[in-house]
């Protein structure tokens, strides 16, 4: 599992730096939050390190808005998370609830400690720690809540 230090990223991708020309770094929880956001951004062979890291959201194009794509959608973010180790599977929970007849919204939790990490992450009393948006009809996946995406 990671437990170190992250730099802060903007929402393109580019490091984030003060008043003074240094990079940012980010919290325990933007470091979550950041890695979670990768995971849910990031469709299958685009990060060549690990081509499998994402969770392949934007795939879910041209479904319909029902229970059984949001499983498929739930499934594949749940495996995105915990897939590599950084997140153990006790410590992290998805939901995902359509929010109209062709999006749905995924939310994200951290349920249990992570170690290394403060309280600030996993003591959020049911709030999710990133919260995405997927278009069903054009595949496109938006980060609503979550880090600096």
């Amino acid at each position: 599992m990671q437990n170190s230090v992250d730099c802060l990223v903007s929402n393109g991708g580019d490091f984030v730096v003060d008043e003074t020309g240094d990079l940012t770094l980010a919290t325990a929880l933007e470091t979550v939050q950041q890695d979670i956001l990768f995971r849910a951004l990031t469709a299958h062979l685009d990060y060549g390190p690990d081509p499998f890291i994402g969770a392949n959201l934007g795939s879910y194009k041209r479904l319909q808005n029902t229970k059984r794509t949001g499983d498929y959608i739930k499934a594949s973010m749940y495996e995105a998370l915990v897939r590599d180790g950084r997140f153990l599977r006790n410590q992290v929970a998805v939901d995902v609830v359509p929010v109209s007849l062709k999006e749905v919204a995924v939310f994200i939790f951290i349920r249990d400690a992570i170690d290394g990490t403060e309280d600030e992450v996993y003591e959020r009393s049911g709030v999710p720690v990133v919260t995405v948006s997927v278009d069903v009809t054009t595949g496109t996946v938006t980060a609503i809540d979550g880090a600096s995406y």
